[in-house]
């Protein structure tokens, strides 16, 4: 029983939070009210058995609270009796979460944020985000007029009168508040940081419209898949967490600051959004020259049809208003651009050249502060020696312990009672054998019969046991504290980072990637090695560093050049030489600049690349590695020493038909990994590579209902190179697989004994790195001692 009267909204809506359905009798008390709570009895006093009626959803008077000691917590409604399993009952229970997380406290603050950075700013003031989660909780939102007192917004009627959540009244506070109109009043964000990077399919639409584009045979507009060209498609998000996370940080940000937008602004989306709307200007929506539109026979499906004013002082203005909201710095730019184009050809010559300017690429104000200093680049010396190191990445937790299965001893007899449906039997697995184990005998996943060939010749290895960890952890302490734990374990997002940062106990991408922090230290240590960092699976946070900026590669072009750079040098030149004091400007103009400047440089290198095999690439695993056997085999004119490469294969968040799933991914892994190695070897540079995989987390050991795995932590990965000591598995392989065990923190989610460090600090010395620079690179690696760390001499041959 919690109410023994019927209670107001607030109290109720406090208190009481399972919901039941509507009673069959009449309303007993309080009936009459409107905006009230109704009380339905079975008799004249209100106890256990009331329901509450309050906007049309009803409550039971009571609560479920569980103590413990000191401490107590609310259980979650049940519905879903194990012995009676009822289609009704596990909709309203699902009901019922989903109410919970609509009624929770946090979600008009964690949802106004969110949409204030789509449609106005990324990094909104907490008043901003405050009074816009005040119209969603309310459903009611006033604009306020400037011209009115503080007495008159009080006594106005409200504009909009809704219901909780009431998406009506939230859009006019996104869109009406004084932030989203010019603010920088006290309290509010600053001109310098209001505003944000466009999203290019938005761009794409824009430009489409305010061009006055029109179908040749009266069809809506269709535009071919573009998620792989400008990093954005209706509907083709690549994963559930979007297109970018929204606390994105550009390197060149200051703390605090978001741009969630740039994470899929990189020089193959810029080149590539930058060639089709070059190609959509000149010829109309179609296919050629890298256009946004489908096939068309004579290279267009539509044109654009706003005419030219005829004079540049009228054709600059409309442009101006059309597309920059009459923001635009760089006039004399646009005005030049027109004014010495072929003739008829003026307002396509300032069309193409107002497109590449900060402000049709932004919002907010651009606050234009006079030139911008270019920095000279140093001269390059002759390499020394090289080495490269590639991380292959496993996105969306890998079931690595179906890659890697104890054989012919009890630990597998274990491993079958545990995985049940899931297991795979020895007949199915290529048998190894290794030493310093409980088992000498392990079975490598069936589709990876490369990494069997290349474990029988000493040149693939396993680690086994490893995953995030800030210190050793044991099964007591994950459970009754007394040791520093990641953030968001189980977590995609949080445990991505937790294995690119290694640096778990901290939440985003603030302390770079490993990959890029070994990169610093290795251009700062006694040997200063010209380090370089690529990645060729779009923004990565292993790739970046503090001072290393992670170069993207395109993984079927690998330099997507500008197609109009030699004609348009000139513009570019006056547009990117002008600095912004709005961060949102002037990071847009510095990417610009480099992403020209990089992929012409790159571009100019990988033209001269012939590789030594066929390296047929068809997947996207088998792009990749192309990409970066391309690199690598151009190391010389480079003038390369140290070389870092991401790359990653997603798809393996296997919550049903992991076996299937699961052996879809090994093929297409072995597969890649059987052309990349056979095309280092013909170069000859296979001895001065290692590749080395991780993933978000390892899987539940025991599988669920769907023939799938959850959410775990350990897992087993591979290393691989011509200098490997290989053809055994590193590290502990966990003694006891059964739910329980020692390492067992529930369901078969086993903690790690080892840290990722495990392997990637002997990597690291093998690169290069210093001693006396581990903790640069590594900041948890005191936390642990030598038995957790891989000695270099035991993984490499030199």
């Amino acid at each position: 029983l919690v109410f023994d009267q019927v209670p107001g909204p607030a109290d109720l809506l406090a208190r009481l939070k399972i919901p039941t359905s509507p009673p069959k009798g009449p309303c007993a008390v309080n009936c009459e009210s409107a905006a009230g709570v109704r009380a339905y009895t079975t008799g004249a006093a209100i106890d256990e058995s009331t329901v509450f009626e309050y906007e049309g959803r009803f409550f039971k008077n009571q609560e479920h609270v569980v103590r413990v000691g000191e401490f107590s917590f609310r259980n979650p409604p049940v519905f879903v009796q194990r012995a009676d399993l009822r289609v009704r009952d596990a909709l309203a229970e699902v009901e019922s979460l989903l109410d919970h997380l609509f009624r929770h406290p946090n979600t008009p603050v964690f949802f106004a944020r969110l949409l204030i950075q789509r449609l106005v700013t990324s990094n909104p003031s907490p008043r901003y985000i405050a009074d816009v989660a005040e119209a969603f909780r309310s459903g009611t939102y006033a604009a306020p007029d400037p011209q009115q007192t503080a007495s008159d917004v009080a006594a106005a009627p409200a504009a909009t009168s809704g219901p909780y959540g009431d998406l009506a009244a939230t859009v006019l506070a996104v869109l009406l508040h004084d932030e989203a109109r010019g603010g920088g009043g006290e309290g509010e964000a600053s001109p310098e940081t209001s505003g944000a990077l466009r999203e290019p399919l938005l761009k794409v639409v824009h430009f489409l419209r305010a061009m006055e584009y029109v179908d040749d045979t009266g069809r809506e507009v269709s535009l071919r898949d573009l998620s792989e060209v400008i990093g954005q498609f209706p509907y083709m998000s690549p994963s559930v967490f979007n297109y970018y996370l929204p606390d994105y940080k550009p390197d060149r940000f200051a703390d605090g600051l978001a741009a969630p937008e740039f994470e899929i602004f990189t020089t193959p989306t810029a080149m590539s959004f930058l060639n089709g709307m070059m190609s959509l200007i000149q010829r109309g929506l179609g296919t050629c020259d890298d256009g946004f539109g489908m096939w068309s026979p004579n290279c267009k499906n539509g044109q654009l049809m706003l005419e030219d004013p005829g004079n540049a002082t009228e054709a600059l203005a409309e442009l101006d208003i059309l597309l920059t909201g009459g923001r635009l710095s760089s006039r004399e730019a646009i005005r030049k651009a027109y004014e010495t184009a072929e003739e008829g050809e003026g307002f396509k010559a300032a069309q193409k050249a107002i497109i590449m300017t900060p402000e049709f690429h932004t919002l907010g104000e651009p606050l234009a502060a006079g030139p911008r200093e270019h920095v000279a680049p140093e001269p390059v010396e002759e390499p020394r020696s090289y080495r490269a190191a590639v991380m292959l990445f496993f996105g969306g937790g890998a079931d690595t312990f179906n890659m890697l299965v104890p054989l012919n001893c009890p630990l597998y007899e274990e491993y079958m009672q545990v995985r049940t449906d899931v297991a795979l039997l020895p007949q199915q697995l290529h048998s190894v054998t290794t030493t310093g184990q409980a088992c000498s005998e392990f079975g490598i996943h069936p589709e990876l019969s490369f990494i069997k060939e290349l474990y029988d010749q000493k040149q693939a290895a396993f680690v086994s046991n490893v995953g995030a960890l800030v210190e050793p952890l044991t099964k007591t302490q994950f459970k009754n504290g007394g040791a520093s734990r990641c953030v968001g374990l189980f977590s995609h997002s949080d445990q991505q980072q937790a294995a690119q940062t290694l640096k778990c106990q901290i939440s985003g991408a603030s302390p770079k990637g490993a990959g890029g922090r070994l990169a610093d230290a290795l251009g700062t240590g006694a040997q200063k090695y010209r380090t370089t960092s690529f990645t060729v699976a779009g923004t990565a946070t292993w790739s970046q560093g503090f001072d290393t900026r992670a170069e993207v590669v395109d993984q079927t072009q690998g330099s997507v050049r500008f197609q109009e750079y030699q004609q348009l040098q000139t513009v570019i030149s006056n547009i990117t030489s002008v600095k912004h004091g709005n961060v949102y400007c002037e990071e847009y103009s510095k990417v610009l600049e480099e992403a020209i400047h990089s992929s012409e440089t790159l571009g100019n290198v990988l033209d001269n690349v012939e590789l030594k095999t066929a390296f047929e690439a068809s997947s996207s695993l088998e792009k990749q590695l192309k990409q970066v056997a391309r690199l690598i085999a151009a190391r010389e004119e480079r003038k390369a020493e140290r070389d870092f490469f991401f790359v990653s294969l997603g798809g393996f968040d296997t919550h049903r038909s992991v076996a299937k799933e699961l052996a879809g991914k090994f093929k297409e892994v072995d597969s890649a990994l059987r052309m990349f190695v056979t095309e280092l070897k013909a170069q000859g540079i296979f001895d001065s590579t290692v590749l080395v995989t991780h993933s978000d987390f390892g899987r539940t050991l025991t599988p669920n209902s769907g023939a799938g795995t959850d959410h775990a932590w350990a897992g087993n990965h591979i290393v691989l190179g011509g200098d490997l000591k290989g053809g055994s598995v590193f590290n502990e392989f966990p003694k006891a697989l059964l739910e329980g065990n020692d390492q067992d923190a529930g369901r078969g989610r086993l903690i790690p004994k080892y840290p990722w460090e495990s392997m990637m600090v002997p990597i690291s010395e093998w690169m290069g790195l210093d001693r006396g620079q581990h903790a640069d690179v590594f900041p948890n690696l005191a936390n642990f001692n030598a038995s957790h760390i891989l000695n270099r001499a035991a993984l490499f041959r030199s």
